[in-house]
């Protein structure tokens, strides 16, 4: 080394000795230090300690800036500079050089993947994927601050989430890029369908942001006074991105299988996490452990379920035989997450919850991908799923319908895979038996339809129905307040959700029928796609807070909830589709039974569910996740044919969006009715 690169070494190392040790000593040692004697020791020391170690890392550091070309080294001073800069504002002028120094020393084993990007010309993306994943780490440490508090772990969590978030969206660029080569245009219908789930994350915000008591958006944004800190990271990390990025280049890390995975179902995932992200956001907002809001909202139990799935096990209250190993299920999951999120297992069950609803909009779109091979076409109809009333009320609200909804079209799947995947289908039907038992019939449906195999059915009943004794058995050990299914008197508890009519007598009987059968009716192809205005009433007794629902019992009849305006004219032109979505049905039906074999299986799981709710059950908006995938998934297997006309996704998409502003003023209309009472 020159000796004039040795003396400016030397220089640059002593004054940042000094600063950083006069700086130090006028902020942490300033009551301590008494007389001159003593600054001057303790800021000689410092200065020798810190200008010491200086020294050692500077060399290096040159080495690499001389070697690195103009425009590398340029960028990388840019960088230091700025991020030094950041550190800066939040303390004395004086650390403002030394801050620099350690920018200077970070980016300095960067310059050459700095140089290396420059040369292959990606630039512009790595800088789109660095600005973009640094807004996600953003959002994403204030939600972790609240988990992690102290200055350390945001220290660890803020590089993390940025070199984790770049990836991720890099890869997502590139896929973007190599989907719009050749005919651009051809790509805005695809890419308006992946909107819509973005545009319910908007919805969402611009909706929340209006209730301020129930919903804080200070949940989801880092500490004011780190938030230089968290730019001047976020900024050095971008060299540090590079690096990371070459190195895994090297190594071929888009080959994995598990990059491959992902970029092959990218389109679901991306429109399952934004379902799953909306659901979030709603669910912080209205699920409380707060007993008052039991049964508010259309007679959902989130206080019981926040028992069941994070209370120490001997304060859980009595789970019902229904769901005969449901907290073997979910519980263990809602721990995992709670390990990350500092034990919090309100949270960790919420976020499962949302999880699932994101789960269950993937694996559609995964079935009709599969099934049609149209891309757009399978992200059109895993939307209106998502964005369904049913499906975005019980995301948020947290239940064990989504559960039942994802093992119920992971079943269809495994339905209609080739080979006999015996193992798996039992798996699938263990875990819908455990969820909620009736649920198990609908899988036997599916399977008696679509595989016509009787002895198939019966083996799989069997070992199911064996396996589901012994891990009822199990909960009942670990969890003694769970009712066992296999004690007969368990299930009759159920009883009190049944509807007797021959007890109210011939006249009052039908009346209460056939309203109820209207209600249901309207529950089940209507209310659960395209949300109705709730009826808000205070005259039960549990209604403390004024109760919605769907449907009510008034003066010997059902009452139902209604349409106004455009939500009127949206749910006739849903009705409209299903009903043309039964004539395509019945046609195939009649021209090959055996084509039709799923259709009928989902037909026929929604008419168990209309007979079953006519005569058991509350508000038919709670159980909905149990027909609504059968009600999509016949919906979108009738229009399959025309998976790949672009006039129909056009109106798909222009239908779907209009749900989607219909649905949140549904919970507009939720949050306006609780607003006294939080």
């Amino acid at each position: 080394m020159e000796q004039r690169s040795k003396l400016s070494i030397l220089l640059i190392a002593g004054c940042t000795g000094i600063l950083s040790a006069y700086g130090i000593s006028t902020t942490l040692y300033r009551n301590e230090l008494q007389s001159t004697l003593e600054w001057g020791i303790t800021i000689s020391l410092l200065a020798l300690g810190f200008g010491a170690v200086s020294a050692m890392l500077l060399p290096g550091a040159w080495k690499n800036y001389s070697a690195a070309s103009k425009p590398a080294r340029l960028w990388g001073m840019v960088l230091a500079i700025t991020a030094g800069i950041f550190f800066g504002i939040n303390t004395r002028m004086v650390f403002l050089i030394p801050f620099i120094f350690i920018g200077l020393i970070l980016t300095a084993p960067t310059l050459s993947s700095l140089q290396q990007i420059l040369e292959e010309k990606r630039i512009l993306r790595s800088i789109i994927a660095w600005m973009f994943g640094g807004l996600g780490s953003f959002f994403a440490l204030g939600f972790f601050k609240n988990f992690h508090p102290s200055f350390l772990e945001f220290l660890f969590i803020t590089p993390v989430l940025n070199l984790f978030l770049f990836l991720m969206i890099e890869s997502v660029i590139e896929q973007v890029i190599k989907s719009l080569r050749g005919k651009p245009l051809e790509k805005l219908i695809p890419s308006a369908s992946l909107m819509l789930g973005f545009l319910l994350i908007l919805l969402t915000l611009r909706l929340l942001v209006q209730y301020p008591t129930i919903f804080s958006p200070g949940f989801f944004l880092p500490v004011p006074d780190l938030v230089p800190a968290f730019i001047g990271m976020t900024i050095l990390s971008q060299g540090w991105a590079m690096l990371l990025l070459l190195k895994l280049d090297a190594l071929n890390w888009k080959t994995s299988p598990l990059i491959i995975w992902i970029n092959r179902n990218l389109p679901g995932l991306l429109l399952a996490s934004a379902i799953s992200v909306s659901a979030y956001l709603l669910a912080t907002a209205l699920v409380s452990y707060n007993l008052d809001f039991m049964d508010i909202y259309f007679q959902s139990d989130s206080p019981f379920w926040l028992n069941f799935l994070t209370i120490e096990a001997d304060q859980i209250i009595v789970m019902r035989a229904v769901h005969p190993f449901v907290l073997l299920l979910l519980r263990p999951p809602v721990w995992l997450i709670s390990l990350i999120l500092q034990g919090d297992k309100y949270h960790a069950a919420i976020l499962l919850n949302s999880a699932f609803g994101g789960v269950c909009v993937f694996l559609a779109w995964l079935f009709f991908k599969q099934r049609t091979g149209k891309t757009t076409y399978a992200l059109l109809i895993a939307a209106l799923l998502g964005i369904s009333t049913s499906h975005l009320f019980l995301s948020a609200f947290l239940e064990s319908y989504i559960f039942s909804a994802a093992a119920l079209i992971t079943f269809v799947i495994l339905s209609q895979s080739k080979g006999s995947r015996f193992p798996q289908i039992v798996s699938a039907g263990l875990v819908t038996f455990g969820i909620t038992i009736t649920n198990f019939i609908q899988t036997c449906v599916i399977l008696l339809l679509t595989r016509w195999n009787i002895k198939t059915i019966f083996k799989y009943v069997m070992v199911v129905l064996a396996i589901a004794v012994v891990l009822a058995f199990a909960q009942n050990i670990f969890y003694p307040t769970s009712a066992p299914f296999y004690i007969t008197k368990n299930l009759k508890g159920e009883d009190v959700f049944r509807y007797d009519y021959l007890d109210l007598g011939p006249d009052l009987a039908y009346s209460v029928f056939t309203s109820r059968v209207n209600v249901i009716a309207r529950g089940i192809t209507l209310f659960s796609i395209v949300a109705p205005r709730p009826l808000i009433h205070t005259d039960e007794v549990k209604c403390l807070i004024p109760c919605l629902r769907t449907m009510r019992y008034f003066r010997g009849a059902f009452r139902y909830a209604s349409y106004i305006g455009f939500g009127s004219f949206l749910a006739r032109t849903w009705f409209l589709g299903l009903i043309l979505a039964g004539v395509i049905f019945a046609w195939r039906f009649f021209k090959s039974p055996r084509q039709a074999a799923l259709q009928t299986a989902l037909l026929i799981n929604i008419i168990f569910n209309f007979v079953l709710h006519v005569n058991y059950g509350e508000d038919p908006l709670l159980y909905s996740p149990d027909w609504t995938y059968a009600l999509v998934f016949f919906f979108g297997i009738s229009f399959e044919n025309l998976a790949d006309k672009k006039w129909f996704q056009i109106i798909l998409i222009i239908f779907i969006a209009a749900i989607t502003f219909n649905n949140i003023e549904f919970f507009g209309k939720l949050l306006e009715t609780i607003l006294p009472y939080r």
